[in-house]
């Protein structure tokens, strides 16, 4: 049972007139109470919720009042709560106002004393909206010229609030900084450097005029982006390096976001080159012969004097030919990129254009017309770095045996596979990485990432993901019907089961990896986000190297993916004797609102019960971590990570997020401005991209 036994038994469900009287006391503004907060009469405020909550005015808080008053919440918060967890709530409330003796009601005295022995429950007087309110009539009273000192306070303030961000900045992107105008650096020079040289050129300026400056400078440039653009998805080469203390010194964990930049740059750069190409043509079909031969020689063979002859003539050469199918296939992958998110097949199989175009490059200079071809020297390195993986996963060494497969609640699908032997999966593999894995049953060209769940202390490699799209739905009926298959014929566990074949490109580095860099870290999962986290968990137990204290937060929206990892949650718990872990969970599909104070008290009693019995009434069984509703409180939750940090003697802090862009973006916000409050202390931001 959720409650304890109690010699007061109740109506669960009181009269309807009762209700309607409890429920309309409960919706009565707090007004009142907030004025007396504001004044600083904590005693008030306290008082005035009482007499709010105490509908019979008895100077006492029945059971069934505070039963109605919390079934209220759970509607309004949509907190997934039965009659009986509601019951056990409320136990737990009376039961911590009376010290843990069973009563039946809740004294003045003790909801004094309960709010002064959790102070956080204060926080129900602190109305921002009505300070708000109270801060625009007070504004419409103001002179003019008070509005106008306010307004350069305020100016000044910006100006040195200034100072700390920029620092904050810095510190937080130097490298990439760094980088990037590196990178400018050297399109600058390529694109000088060539131009400069055509300047000086007599015959292509008798030819072509100033144009192919243009188009011999963005050329240079094209070389040097084609070899940056590959980089970064020559994913085992990034993997290596990162393994060495190059990642210190290069910013692996903004690879994608490198690979993106760079291709709006080829594609600016393209659009340059053909348009001063265009130009170019026009030049050449009106250009004196003698000056085409002096500049060409016999390379393009007889030049006739037709304008549209000669243009004809252009339009044959390899260059333009090349030139042109590069152009096509731009056209056709660059406006893929937005249904990267909503038809990924799409996107993927016409992203592959872009290699065909990079291939295309190679040949488009090879016909040497105004000097020998470049391209392929530059794109030799990154193209061995990327087929050769590309290759390789398509042979029997990418394959590894599934050795057990469960479906989990919330359309989770568990899989382990046989860790293979070799440098990369004994040696190589670490906590935080990922993989790209084919099921050739479903589709032999589609491969996908996943992190992993398991560690590297782990004999086996272990991945979980959702039923969110074609490619996992059909994985997951794949292995649902295996599971169907053997209880159809009385399937034993002594059995070899014969699990559908799985390819495996891997392991590959990510931003988790990070971890081992801070001494104290914040782990953050959102839903099935939680899986690198997994793997790091599951790490630190084993090694918690020079690591001193990990916070860890799981978001989940669904109620039954809490259900994914409660014995590895449960066995780091008990693992974890040096006290290194604190974890949270929240259920953000309920609205919590901590203003509201049927809402508030309910928390405060859920809390209580699990404090006393680690029963939990949102899971309606027992555990070590309390899920909690509604969504962290970032500013909050990071600041309380930095001071207890600080106590600790350390003046940083990596945070390491999977999860949703919104969420990146509001735990990014929060861990500047903390950094840029406190210039001793500095919070450090990545998010998993793939």
């Amino acid at each position: 049972s959720l409650i304890d036994s109690t010699p007061y038994q109740y109506d669960p469900r009181p009269s309807h007139d009762h209700i309607d009287s409890i429920r309309s006391q409960v919706q009565t503004s707090l007004i009142s109470a907030q004025g007396f907060y504001k004044r600083g009469k904590h005693d008030g405020a306290v008082g005035a919720a009482f007499d709010m909550l105490d509908v019979n005015r008895t100077g006492k808080l029945h059971r069934d009042e505070i039963y109605i008053l919390f079934e209220e919440a759970v509607a309004q918060a949509k907190i997934p709560l039965d009659e009986d967890a509601i019951r056990a709530a409320v136990d737990a409330l009376v039961k911590e106002g009376n010290d843990r003796d069973a009563t039946e009601y809740i004294t003045r005295v003790q909801f004094y004393a309960m709010f002064y022995r959790h102070r956080e429950l204060l926080r129900l007087f602190e109305d921002e909206q009505s300070t708000a309110t109270l801060r625009r009539i007070a504004a419409k009273d103001s002179t003019l010229s008070q509005a106008e000192v306010q307004e350069s306070q305020e100016e000044d303030r910006e100006v040195w609030m200034a100072i700390p961000s920029f620092r904050t900045e810095w510190e937080n992107r130097k490298l990439a900084i760094f980088w990037f105008i590196i990178y400018l650096g050297a399109n600058a020079a390529c694109i000088a450097t060539k131009a400069i040289k055509y300047r000086e050129h007599d015959e292509a300026q008798a030819v072509f005029g100033t144009c192919i400056e243009v188009a011999r400078g963005s050329a240079a440039a094209l070389n040097f982006n084609a070899l940056v653009i590959l980089l970064p998805i020559c994913r085992r080469f990034m993997t290596f390096l990162r393994s060495t203390r190059l990642r210190f010194l290069i910013p692996f964990d903004i690879t994608l976001e490198t690979h993106m930049l760079v291709g709006i740059v080829f594609a600016i750069l393209v659009l340059s080159h053909t348009c001063a190409h265009i130009c170019d043509i026009v030049n050449f079909a009106g250009a004196d012969e003698d000056d085409i031969y002096a500049l060409f020689g016999d390379k393009l063979g007889t030049v006739p004097s037709s304008r549209s002859a000669r243009v004809k003539l252009l339009f044959q050469q390899r260059s333009i030919i090349t030139g042109l199918l590069m152009v096509v296939c731009i056209l056709v992958a660059y406006p893929m990129i937005l249904l990267r998110r909503t038809r990924f097949n799409l996107f993927w199989t016409t992203h592959h254009l872009l290699l065909v175009m990079l291939i295309l490059l190679c040949i488009h200079g090879t016909g040497n017309l105004l000097e020998p071809f470049q391209s392929i020297y530059w794109l030799i390195a990154p193209f061995v770095l990327y087929f050769v993986p590309r290759f390789l996963r398509e042979t029997k060494y990418s394959t590894m045996k599934v050795i057990q497969a469960k479906i989990k609640p919330g359309e989770c699908l568990q899989i382990q596979l046989e860790r293979p032997k070799g440098l990369l999966w004994e040696k190589r593999v670490n906590a935080g990485m990922y993989a790209f894995i084919n099921v050739p049953e479903v589709s032999r060209l589609e491969w996908h990432p996943f992190t992993l769940t398991s560690s590297p202390a782990n004999d086996f490699v272990e991945f979980h993901f959702r039923s969110v799209g074609d490619w996992t739905e059909k994985v997951h009926a794949l292995f649902e019907g295996q599971h169907q298959q053997e209880n159809e014929d009385g399937f034993n566990e002594e059995d070899e089961v014969n699990y559908p074949l799985v390819k495996v490109e891997g392991p590959i580095g990510a931003s988790s990896q990070g971890y081992k860099d801070y001494p104290v870290i914040v782990l953050i999962g959102a839903g099935i986000g939680i899986t690198p986290m997994i793997s790091v968990l599951r790490n630190l137990v084993e090694n918690p190297g020079k690591i001193r204290r990990a916070f860890f937060y799981w978001t989940v929206r669904d109620q039954n993916a809490l259900k994914w990892f409660p014995s590895i949650l449960d066995d780091i718990y008990d693992a974890d004797t040096s006290h290194i872990f604190q974890i949270r969970h929240f259920l953000t599909s309920a609205k919590y609102d901590d203003r509201d104070i049927g809402q508030i008290l309910l928390k405060y009693a859920v809390r209580a019960q699990h404090k006393h019995n680690d029963m939990d009434l949102v899971l309606g069984r027992q555990a070590h971590h309390m899920i909690e509703t509604g969504r962290p409180d970032w500013d909050e939750e990071l600041t309380s990570v930095k001071e207890e940090a600080k106590e600790l003697g350390f003046k940083k802090c990596g945070i390491f997020l999977c999860g949703p862009l919104k969420m990146a973006e509001a735990v990014d916000e929060a861990s500047l401005k903390l950094s840029q409050q406190d210039s001793d202390f500095h919070f450090y931001f990545s998010k998993e991209t793939f």
